[in-house]
């Protein structure tokens, strides 16, 4: 990237220390200050504790099968800043976030604007550039008070919600459910995935108190599971995906179109395969309810010999109750760090560790921790890199794979989606 260009990029991420600040009204600012983009076409908004960028991103491939211009924004990213804000799958480009943080870098100033904030006004701004027919917005944190609510949806829906973020959203299950279901709107339809009895409760109540009309979905065989996405959460996301679809395009919804979009559906990061001899998995997961969802694909694994597990942990994610469940699962664990934005030093991470574990070493840089791992398995081990997105600039470079393509090919014809 040129130099002019990475200053306004690094202008951008400095925002980032002023922190996380829930409100609507300075993002509701900007968006005025911007002209406000996003009363330019619908918005369907999605929040949850896991699976919300995957029922994003599936929601938008089968918008896209039906010859729907999609923007797709989701946070946070893996390797590029880019990956955030997408147009029919490929990421904004670097030319349109320079000139855009030009533009407005004055209001970000002058308002004062978050990271997060700024992210969001800048995704809606692209999509109106690029005339876009919907978007597709994953909530960034809680619901109520984020950044992406001040957009006033169309549609929402709920994915799984669990214990999270517990420092900002509150210490149980049931104050941060009405965090999220905050995302809710008098007369804005909303679908949730099935939910646990208490929590589907607060949903009920918040529904009812805001006057939203509330659905919640049944997962169902006629939804196909991701081939691209393995684990039976990713069904679920799918129906959500589906039944979210299916409420944003009305008669024009086309079942074949849906799941030819679920079939080509794929979301980096998320059990994603790096090598087949050894095995080598990444995922995301990074609180107990995602570790286990991706425990129980692990299981399904057909491998007789060692697994390996490579972990990398960010602050305030519970690492005491991660470490319990993990640690039985493992044949030997490589502790590391991703070394980027309030994570966990691999010398620290031991002492969150309540069981002791026979073959358990600490290697803080992440690519070597990675490439020894890789090189001590035996060809039909299976290796599990956990913990973080913040490993992304890890895997990038090791694999030599980018996260920014979403397009992918219809095995039949040919044509990209």
């Amino acid at each position: 990237m040129h130099s002019d260009s990475q200053r306004w990029l690094n202008y951008l991420f400095g925002l980032e220390r002023k922190g996380i600040k829930l409100g609507l009204e300075p993002t509701k600012e900007l968006l005025k200050r911007c002209g406000n983009p996003h009363v330019f076409f619908p918005i369907a908004q999605i929040a949850g504790t896991n699976g919300k960028g995957s029922t994003a991103a599936i929601t938008a491939h089968i918008l896209q099968r039906h010859g729907k211009k999609v923007g797709l924004f989701t946070s946070p990213h893996l390797c590029r800043f880019n990956e955030r804000i997408r147009f029919n799958g490929v990421p904004v480009e670097d030319s349109y976030v320079v000139q855009w943080i030009k533009e407005y870098h004055e209001h970000l100033d002058n308002i004062p604007t978050t990271f997060f904030e700024a992210n969001t006004a800048m995704a809606l701004c692209y999509f109106q550039h690029r005339r876009a027919d919907i978007a597709i917005l994953e909530t960034g944190l809680g619901g109520r008070l984020d950044a992406t609510t001040a957009t006033e949806p169309t549609w929402s829906a709920l994915t799984p919600i669990d214990l999270d973020h517990t420092d900002l959203l509150g210490d149980s299950v049931e104050s941060i459910t009405r965090e999220k279901a905050g995302i809710m709107k008098p007369g804005v339809p909303c679908l949730s995935a099935p939910q646990p009895t208490n929590i589907r409760k607060v949903i009920e109540d918040e529904a009812e108190r805001m006057g939203t009309p509330l659905t919640f979905i049944v997962e169902s065989s006629h939804v196909p599971i991701p081939p691209n996405l393995p684990g039976d959460h990713q069904h679920l996301n799918a129906t959500l995906a589906w039944n979210l679809a299916e409420v944003i395009l009305g008669e024009d919804f086309d079942p074949g179109m849906a799941r030819k979009g679920i079939e080509t559906a794929y979301w980096p990061g998320r059990y994603q395969r790096l090598c087949n001899q050894p095995r080598v998995v990444y995922d995301v997961a990074h609180n107990p309810h995602g570790m286990k969802a991706v425990l129980a694909t692990i299981s399904k694994e057909r491998r007789s010999n060692r697994k390996w597990l490579v972990l990398a942990l960010q602050q305030g994610k519970n690492a005491d109750a991660l470490f319990e469940m993990l640690i039985p699962e493992f044949d030997a664990i490589v502790l590391t760090q991703s070394g980027i934005r309030d994570y966990i030093p691999a010398q620290d991470m031991p002492q969150h560790a309540g069981s002791p574990h026979p073959h358990i070493r600490m290697i803080p840089d992440a690519i070597q921790a990675i490439r020894e791992t890789m090189e001590r398995a035996e060809k039909h081990d299976f290796i599990a890199i956990l913990g973080t997105h913040y490993l992304g600039p890890a895997i990038s470079e090791l694999f030599k794979i980018s996260f920014d393509n979403l397009i992918l090919k219809d095995s039949i014809s040919g044509q990209e989606f």
